[in-house]
């Protein structure tokens, strides 16, 4: 285990848990990350339990190295995010953030940021905030519209960024 989180993601004023698991591979390799996350259900006695809600394979990249390694972190407004990137490794270093909600009773990507520097290169790379909700953003300070919008995390694609974020 990565990372791990307790919040209450859909509302119902249990406990619920985010839970970032390395994966290793038959020869023992390692680099990707699967989220579950569990949400609060009542059970006969009253008191939360919980079951898994969605399993998220290959959700974030990992390093095996500090500053490589992905995270979970509950926002200000109890959303999820999931934190991934790479300050270790390289010239090309980046940072995202996937912000995850509980809309209509479904797991949901709602909001994308990425930063990327150049560490050679002190005008290369660039940040992108985007709410999917409101279709709004910033792309390196200024105003844009995104091209995406929100979409559950179970047919998110991990391997894409939206456009608006390629530096």
């Amino acid at each position: 285990v990565l990372s791990a989180v307790t919040l209450d993601l859909n509302g119902d004023g249990g406990f619920d848990r985010a839970t970032l698991a390395e994966v290793t591979g038959p020869d023992g390799s390692t680099g990707e990350t699967d989220l579950y996350i569990y949400l609060s259900v009542p059970n006969e006695l009253g008191r939360d339990q919980r079951e898994l809600a969605l399993l998220k394979r290959n959700a974030a990249l990992a390093g095996g190295m500090w500053g490589t390694l992905p995270s979970l972190e509950v926002s200000s407004s109890g959303s999820l995010l999931l934190k991934s990137g790479n300050d270790a490794i390289g010239r090309g270093r980046w940072e995202q953030t996937l912000t995850i909600a509980y809309r209509n009773k479904v797991l949901t990507v709602v909001g994308f940021t990425f930063s990327a520097r150049d560490t050679l290169d002190p005008n290369g790379g660039g940040h992108c905030d985007l709410n999917l909700l409101t279709g709004r953003g910033t792309r390196n300070g200024k105003k844009i519209k995104a091209s995406i919008k929100a979409q559950p995390l179970e047919s998110w694609n991990t391997e894409e960024q939206p456009k608006e974020c390629q530096f």
